[in-house]
């Protein structure tokens, strides 16, 4: 689930920088700017499915490590979630770069990080690790 939700995400940060915006847009007075409106709904969904991982990684975690490791892997877990949490609003300012550049930044990250959580191992009907073998 949290490998869907961070592709999707990703892919839909990814997509806004595709919506061309007129510019005749730029002007916040203007109307018929339909283009303004996708951008913002994929923006949104991107949000929305990063919210979902977010909240679904903890649970994921939790069942990942053994009960030996699990209280020092959750907070590790916790300490790179706020990281990225932190860096967040340092990355908005690369839109004074390039309007376009926070939005790869924060898809190339999920679609990489989505990528790279295909190859954890599946937890569902499985028993609860006690150490490590």
């Amino acid at each position: 689930t949290n490998s869907v939700t961070l592709l999707v995400g990703g892919a839909a940060c990814l997509a806004v920088n595709l919506v061309p915006v007129p510019a005749h847009c730029l002007d916040t007075a203007s109307e018929g700017c339909h283009s303004l409106v996708v951008r913002n709904a994929l923006a949104f969904a991107g949000k929305f499915m990063m919210a979902i991982t977010f909240s679904g990684v903890f649970i994921f975690a939790s069942e990942a490590y053994p009960t030996s490791l699990r209280s020092r892997g959750m907070g590790l877990s916790s300490l790179s979630a706020r990281v990225g949490g932190v860096s967040a609003p340092l990355v908005v300012l690369l839109s004074e770069v390039a309007p376009g550049l926070p939005m790869w930044v924060f898809g190339l990250v999920a679609v990489a990080a989505g990528l790279c959580s295909l190859a954890l191992p599946e937890t569902l009907n499985r028993k609860l690790a006690d150490r490590v073998e």
